[in-house]
């Protein structure tokens, strides 16, 4: 077993087109016969949008990178931001969601600068913009993380080694059975033990909650310890699955384990439910 242990994968760097064009078709499978089809069907369009904005817009490498710190964005989010909402264009969606486009078109560059302030630090002031900020974000910062040598990264504690973001859900798979939490914001994923929360890595008074007659494979795993949950999807049973993807279609579980009193590890750039504690360490 220790030999095993030495050959893992600390941490696991996106290939971006790959990961927006999975996530995409993972929501338009979600999305079929869903309660909430047409939001589902919605983020799916957004992901084909990051996939567009990752191949059409070129993120120059950052100092910080060399030096080891933790990613920083820059201007390129607002071009991606543009390929984004374009990729939208067409949809038939509910007047909010209208007026949001409209706002982020018309917007200037403080604005905007602003808005993904918020969508950053957690603390949004308009959800409505939300997810198409938080989407440009995602793109920008998985292309920049792409870019970095994983071995170089530090031992991930309970945020990303590599932009310091919150994890927004786990998968389980492999022969191995290996948990990995992933970034909500870069998609960059660190290899966490399973039965030990990925916030203060305690292994005491860990539970796990479902749906009930849901289909096998989603559980959030609870921390006795520091209060917190951490969605995790076993892929054993939900072949394709992806993480922020699959959190998207169980928004239920977050209500009912938030009625309970736990809190949420992270957050879901593109489905943001109100506050939670993942601000950006």
């Amino acid at each position: 077993m220790s030999e095993l242990l030495e050959g893992i994968q600390e941490a696991r760097l996106p290939v971006p087109g790959r990961v927006f064009g999975a996530r995409a078709a993972r929501l338009d499978a979600l999305a079929a016969g869903h309660p909430a089809a047409p939001f589902l069907a919605l983020l799916a369009r957004l992901a084909r949008g990051q996939e567009a904005a990752v191949r059409e817009v070129r993120c120059g490498a950052r100092p910080e990178a060399a030096r080891g710190a933790r990613l920083e964005g820059g201007p390129e989010w607002r071009a991606m931001l543009r390929v984004v909402l374009g990729a939208v264009r067409g949809l038939t969606l509910p007047a909010p969601a209208r007026e949001a486009i409209a706002r982020l078109h018309a917007a200037g560059e403080p604005e905007l600068e602003s808005l993904a302030a918020g969508v950053l630090a957690g603390h949004t002031v308009d959800l409505a913009t939300a997810p198409f900020v938080g989407a440009a974000l995602q793109a920008q910062f998985t292309a920049l993380a792409a870019g970095l040598d994983a071995a170089a990264l530090p031992l991930a504690q309970a945020v990303c080694p590599a932009c310091g973001f919150a994890p927004v859900a786990a998968t389980v798979g492999g022969v191995d059975r290996l948990r990995y939490v992933t970034c909500g914001l870069c998609a960059t994923e660190w290899h966490v033990p399973r039965v030990q929360c990925a916030v203060c890595r305690s292994t005491e008074q860990i539970s796990y909650y479902e749906i009930a007659d849901a289909p096998p494979g989603v559980k959030a795993e609870a921390c006795g310890s520091c209060h917190a949950y951490l969605k995790v999807f076993d892929l054993q049973h939900l072949t394709g699955a992806d993480p922020l993807a699959d959190d998207a279609a169980t928004l239920v579980l977050d209500v009912l384990l938030g009625e309970q009193g736990w809190r949420r590890v992270g957050r879901n750039l593109l489905a943001p439910v109100g506050e939670v504690d993942a601000a950006r360490a």
